[in-house]
């Protein structure tokens, strides 16, 4: 029998897995918003770290659901006892630097949106470097993320180096090492970062190495922020509108392939994953097989634009589909690496053939695609798809907190 899902997040929070005991507990709230054990244990949580106001607010729920409880109770008390920190939101002198999470594409563009919302919320200035560990850099120590976006604010990692006397946290970063990649990112001292740690730190420059997702960081969002209370897909459409400003270089192939393959006719964007996604999506088979059912839903006289990083799936899909079938001329795998894994492949140039069709799909009158993808995921909340324009075959992977990330062994 599967164990009490707030059994693990007490266990996690004993062994000092904060970001594991919070995910555990919002699991449970999402299926019972009212759950008064929870809720307390949001609360012990938010107070370890110091976010003493999240904290009380939890606490006083937790009371309302069960005004009975004495533990609950005696925590709200205790906390009251705490001075609260000096607000340090809006000053304008401290910075969250956003490195690359050195996975997808779309992963790393999602992990930057959901820093963008850390750095709003602490009051923080958005430094953005997806270094030499970014799989779509060109190898060099420049921003890649500038490759591809206009800069999120005008400061840069080698500003942050010339600040005098900055303090950093994590503590495993200083001056001399902040261009460095992978510093104890999933096991030792400040590893595996969450958007809990960064709620309460007032030291100078605060770096993010590790996935922190907008779903992460939504439950922290204050009442003063125009996001608060707002649906997932509403926040995501807020950042993307705000800091995603492709390049005209980034998106001039896009533009190109619009006008001489695409335009004048109503066509419907596919994405279908394959490659090295059958490793960690055991289920990547049926959802494939279940596009055809989705596309014979769809005017047969209608082209079929599709995104694949799979050789196999491509050709499959054409046999299929014939000259409906269009595609971008891109680098694709017919093996089970990932196109950004091969040591062959242009690493920018498959960013940029990415979100050439990324911005493409935006442009179909209808959009089917995998929810368990990013770049499905993306797809969905990049444009405000009319009702049932948009299919995701499965759950958004954008709309989860990923436990798997925080379960040390």
């Amino acid at each position: 029998m599967p164990e009490n899902p707030l059994s693990l997040a007490v266990r996690a929070f004993t062994a000092g897995n904060l970001p594991a005991s919070e995910i555990l507990c919002r699991d449970v709230l999402d299926a019972d918003p009212h759950n008064a054990a929870a809720l307390n244990m949001l609360g012990i949580i938010a107070a370890n770290v110091g976010a003493v106001e999240p904290a009380e607010g939890l606490f006083q729920a937790a009371l309302r659901a069960e005004p009975g409880n004495a533990e609950t109770r005696q925590n709200l008390a205790l906390l009251k006892q705490v001075p609260r920190p000096q607000s340090t939101v809006g000053t304008g002198q401290r910075y969250l630097v956003i490195k690359a999470w050195g996975f997808g594409f779309w992963s790393d563009v999602s992990q930057v949106l959901g820093s963008l919302l850390l750095a709003e919320i602490t009051g923080r200035i958005p430094v953005t470097h997806w270094g030499k560990n970014s799989l779509f850099g060109d190898g060099t120590d420049r921003d890649a993320f500038r490759l591809y976006f206009k800069p999120v604010s005008d400061v840069t990692l080698a500003d942050l180096s010339r600040i005098e006397n900055a303090t950093f946290f994590p503590a495993k970063w200083r001056k001399d090492n902040l261009f460095d990649e992978d510093i104890t990112k999933w096991q030792g001292s400040g590893s595996r970062a969450a958007a809990i740690y960064f709620l309460n730190k007032t030291e100078t420059v605060a770096v993010n190495d590790f996935h922190i997702g907008v779903a992460n960081v939504a439950p922290w969002i204050p009442a003063s922020h125009p996001m608060h209370g707002q649906s997932l897909t509403a926040i995501y459409r807020y950042l993307i509108d705000k800091y995603l400003r492709p390049l005209p270089e980034a998106l001039a192939a896009s533009d190109a392939f619009f006008r001489d393959n695409l335009q004048g006719a109503p066509f419907v964007a596919v994405h279908v994953r394959g490659s090295d996604k059958i490793v960690e999506d055991r289920n990547l088979d049926a959802v494939n097989q279940s596009y055809g059912a989705a596309l014979a839903a769809i005017d047969p006289s209608w082209r079929i634009f599709l995104l694949t990083d799979d050789e196999n799936w491509r050709t499959r899909l054409t046999d299929r589909f014939g000259n409906r079938i269009v595609t971008t001329d891109c680098q694709r795998t017919d093996s089970t690496t990932g196109v950004h894994y091969l040591p062959s492949v242009n690493r920018v140039q498959a960013g940029m053939e990415v979100m050439a069709d990324a911005y493409l799909a935006l442009r179909a009158d209808r959009f089917i695609g995998n929810g368990s993808s990013n770049v499905s995921a993306m797809i969905a909340v990049m444009k405000n798809w009319p009702p049932g324009d948009c299919t995701l075959l499965g759950t958004s992977a954008l709309m989860q907190r990923n436990l798997f990330i925080h379960v040390k062994p």
